[in-house]
């Protein structure tokens, strides 16, 4: 159902979002997308064929979920030993299955794993709460699917206040090109887009620098100097072999063999 609206609020900032262009999804639903002219967040309209698009938690058409895992795991366990972070708890926050948790924790990272769409398969019996506190957080390819942005960073960076919070979302550059491949109209699952400019205002509000290279964003509490981050997380997946992980695999085991 289009939505014939030239503006709606925006859910992010609430101001203005202006009509951008319309495009079909899930081969059958036309729908409007909508620019915010305050905070440059790219929306939809209200998404509501959602339980239709997440009717399997992972598109069959991303055949490459098993190996970002891999590379961002690696990306993550260098940046983490880097700060000093090796024994803070941290929260895979929209986890999915608990693929990238239980990868972290086989490099010896105290992570645990929360998705509201997903069965936690692989870390069964280290499930999380982003009501609790943790250090580290990371929100690897969930903000381009969030219905209320707003609601995850107040409660993210504006409650848990961790030490970092490590995303991951593709950004563009305004005017959005409606070609861009990020935007897969046939999956529905994509429904809020983001410039850097959107990300970086989001950090100075809650009080945290923000660091954009590519595809990933780092917010951070922590004193650190902005090229070693961009260093990392530009060569982290090169530099993980000069670090050594200890593995909680086998903790792990005898944890889950005595109960917890």
């Amino acid at each position: 159902m289009l939505d014939s609206a030239s503006e709606i609020p925006c859910r992010l900032c609430g101001e203005a979002a202006i009509f951008e262009f319309s495009a079909e999804i899930l081969t059958h639903h036309d729908v409007a997308y909508y620019q915010c002219l305050s905070c440059g967040l790219l929306q939809t309209e209200v998404p509501y064929w959602l339980d239709e698009a997440y009717a399997s938690a992972m598109a069959a058409e991303d055949t490459g979920v098993m190996s970002r895992n891999l590379q961002l795991m690696k990306v993550t366990s260098v940046l983490l030993k880097s700060l000093n972070m090796q024994d803070s708890a941290c929260l895979d926050y929209g986890g999915g299955h608990g693929v990238f948790t239980r990868l972290m924790r086989d490099q010896g990272f105290d992570f645990h794993c929360w998705d509201p769409h997903a069965k936690n398969i692989f870390a069964r019996g280290f499930e999380g709460d982003p009501d609790q506190p943790y250090q580290g957080v990371t929100a690897f390819e969930v903000l381009e699917h969030l219905r209320k942005p707003r609601l995850f960073f107040d409660r993210i960076l504006g409650s848990m206040q961790p030490d970092i919070l490590l995303a991951s979302t593709e950004t563009f550059s305004a005017p959005a090109d409606k070609d861009w491949h990020y935007f897969y109209f046939p999956t529905g699952q994509h429904i809020a887009f983001y410039q850097e400019r959107t990300l970086s205002a989001l950090a100075v509000e809650y009080g945290y620098t923000y660091l954009g290279l590519s595809n990933l964003h780092l917010f951070s509490r922590l004193q650190a100097h902005a090229s070693v981050l961009r260093f990392i997380l530009r060569f982290g997946s090169r530099l993980y072999p000069l670090f050594r992980f200890p593995s909680l695999v086998m903790p792990d085991h005898q944890r889950l063999m005595n109960g917890m």
